[in-house]
């Protein structure tokens, strides 16, 4: 009997994840349509210029002439005026790149979001992306699925984990609709929220149940087509082609590393430009448009130009050109405030990347196997798997989008490579991730960031103090007043040892400090009302509690190491 309510609770979350879903995809079909509109009468409508879109490997694109072409600016100009005086007037969480507005409000705001955030992000990031911004559609997507499904969970008064669950079912519904994936982006939808290799895994089923119902409305609506058309015979089965792919990695994890620093140096210099903040979206609108002039192939998503790419009709000029100048625009759009995702130009730039390096090895070994088609599809995917820090969901999504599933050997050993490259030129850095709302694991979630102590208390099972009465709170504040709490059967102890000012400990990681100490480990580190989890590069400071675990002796070495001065 005890097990009904909990029953009746999933059951319960299915329907409504299979309703997001049904939420994510007609969001997805209602936001193409206003993309598709915003184009028509700005870049189109202005500029005369249509981006090339996916679906055909033998499309012709005419770029716009002179002196048509500089008009591009005025286009881009007036859509990232127009986005920033919607904005900032109506809702200023809906700048930037929306993913990343959905994963904070996972992480920080019990998956609450604005009721009017779903069309002001919708309206805003049309006006973005129609007018030739170096954004992509997704993060959008995403986030105007996530909103009407708060919507939902306010009126059904779902709360709690079920409404972050549902949450994330309604990111995977909007994802899997306009990109075609629905498994990938249900494993993308609880991995993006960490930044190491983690996952949200109780959510899963809730956002896969999501992805396959708005991948199948989607589809019926709008065709069941791929994303992207790719070129038969791209297979892996030459052991000696995996040396180029794993180069490419590389080259991945470099441009991965590169572009959060890029995005968010762009957006924390635009806040430093006087004046009101819906001009700063226009600046950067015009200096997109001001690259557009010169290369016209920079503006929009790119994925039409990625399967030129594919096809080999694309000059290599042209391939480096976009490739440089697509992370800036990127920047430019998106950073200094304008709406839209950061996928679209990541994927892109693999793309270019990959098919740079492809036309590279295929010079230098004649008769390679794989044609370099096959780079381009695997750059596709490690470029965003390392910026991103999703190598899973990501492998699994680009094969959905490009049918490319004789790729999956090469495109595993380059998202690996290229996630373990990233990781380690961002260690320290202030934004290591395309993401910045991601934290590093789930016990470095508000959420979760109480469960290293948890752990701690579990170990407590005879004493003075009985751990099912104790909540953190009141169990530091005995430790605080002199009484440590025992740990049965081995001796040790657990203790709160406070940092002072100047000694030994002050401003030392903890590696370099209480790593040091034989038999002592640090558990949580209480940092005015925050937890914080400590690692090993943990900077303690001043003032900072600190929850040792060690034998008695261990526990009056850091205590003496945190108040004897250096």
């Amino acid at each position: 009997m005890a097990l009904r309510p909990l029953f009746k609770s999933s059951y319960r979350l299915v329907g409504y994840s299979a309703l997001v879903g049904l939420f994510g995809a007609f969001a997805a079909i209602a936001f193409n349509l206003l993309t598709d509109l915003a184009q028509r009468l700005l870049l189109e409508g202005i500029a005369g210029f249509a981006p090339p879109e996916a679906g055909s490997l033998t499309q012709q694109v005419a770029l716009p002439g002179w002196p048509q072409r500089l008009l591009i600016p005025v286009a881009t100009t007036v859509g990232g005026l127009l986005s920033g005086l919607i904005v900032y007037r109506f809702a200023p969480e809906a700048e930037g790149h929306g993913t990343d507005a959905a994963i904070s409000a996972y992480h920080h705001s019990g998956a609450e979001v604005r009721s009017r955030i779903p069309l002001i992000k919708a309206v805003t990031s049309a006006l973005t992306i129609g007018s030739g911004g170096v954004a992509g559609r997704e993060g959008p997507t995403a986030q105007i699925s996530v909103g009407l499904g708060t919507i939902m969970c306010r009126l059904m008064k779902v709360r709690g984990q079920e409404r972050r669950s549902l949450m994330l079912a309604g990111m995977a519904a909007g994802l899997a609709a306009v990109f075609r994936a629905p498994l990938g982006m249900a494993i993308f939808s609880v991995e993006i929220l960490y930044s190491g290799m983690a996952f949200e895994a109780e959510a899963l089923i809730y956002t896969v149940i999501a992805a396959v119902t708005s991948y199948a409305c989607y589809g019926f609506f709008t065709g069941w087509g791929r994303l992207f058309t790719v070129p038969e015979g791209l297979v892996f089965q030459d052991p000696a082609a995996l040396p180029g792919f794993l180069l490419l990695g590389v080259a991945a994890g470099v441009a991965g590393a590169l572009l959060p620093k890029l995005l968010y140096g762009v957006r924390d210099l635009a806040k430093r430009i006087p004046g009101p903040p819906h001009i700063r979206p226009a600046i950067g609108g015009l200096c997109v448009g001001l690259i557009g002039v010169i290369v016209p192939q920079v503006l929009g998503t790119g994925y039409g130009w990625i399967e030129l790419a594919m096809a080999g009709t694309l000059p290599l000029g042209t391939l480096l050109l976009i490739l440089l100048l697509k992370g800036p625009g990127m920047a430019l759009t998106i950073g200094s405030g304008g709406s839209g995702g950061v996928f679209a130009p990541t994927v892109t730039l693999g793309g270019m990347l990959g098919a740079v390096l492809g036309l590279a090895v295929e010079r230098i070994v004649p008769g390679h196997s794989l044609p370099v088609a096959a780079y381009v599809v695997v750059g596709m995917a490690a470029v965003f798997a390392s910026a991103a820090r999703t190598p899973i969901s990501t492998l699994i999504m680009v094969a959905e989008m490009t049918g490319g599933y004789g790729l999956i050997v090469p495109a595993m050993l380059a998202n690996i490579a290229s996630f373990l490259v990233q990781r380690t030129l961002t260690a320290g850095a202030a934004y290591p991730t395309l993401y910045e709302s991601q934290v590093e694991g789930r016990e470095d979630s508000p959420l979760h960031r109480g469960v290293i102590v948890r752990r701690a208390m579990e170990m407590i099972d005879t004493g003075s103090v009985e751990p099912k009465d104790i909540r953190l709170p009141r169990l530091v504040n005995l430790m605080r007043y002199g009484q440590p709490i025992q740990i049965a059967h081995t001796g040790e102890i657990l203790d709160a040892i406070r940092i002072e000012p100047g000694s030994l400990l002050d401003g030392t990681t903890v590696a370099e400090g209480i790593g040091t100490i034989e038999g002592a480990t640090a558990v949580s580190v209480l940092r005015d009302s925050e937890i914080v989890v400590p690692r090993g590069a943990t900077r303690l400071q001043a003032g900072d509690t600190v929850l040792v675990i060690g034998k008695p002796e261990a526990q009056r070495a850091v205590r003496e190491a945190a108040s004897r001065p250096r």
